[in-house]
């Protein structure tokens, strides 16, 4: 799906000015560890305790935490960003399966 909506901007003459650059989706805890614990706390309206159970993995923010998390980085992050790739917790599950 996404490389043919690829294909479509490229149909229309788009392409990315800097072509060279790998674009790398940022995760929760890297980008708390970027403007820092109490930053963070302050952005997402919640307590230091919280924000570092979020940067050492400890807990996950609850899905209306998570929304009000994405409008505050305006976008930067994403459910993908807090929570990680679907494949990745389907491959975990599987390989504690067999």
């Amino acid at each position: 799906m996404v490389d043919r909506e690829l294909m479509d901007l490229y149909s229309q003459g788009l392409e990315p000015a800097y072509k060279e650059r790998e674009v790398e989706r940022v995760t929760l805890s890297k980008y708390i560890e970027f403007v820092g614990i109490e930053a963070a706390a302050k952005l997402f309206d919640c307590s230091t305790h919280t924000v570092k159970a979020w940067r050492y993995g400890n807990r996950q923010p609850s899905t209306d935490q998570a929304k009000k998390i994405i409008v505050a980085t305006e976008g930067k992050l994403d459910f993908f960003s807090i929570y990680g790739p679907i494949d990745s917790e389907t491959e975990e599950k599987s390989e504690t399966v067999e």
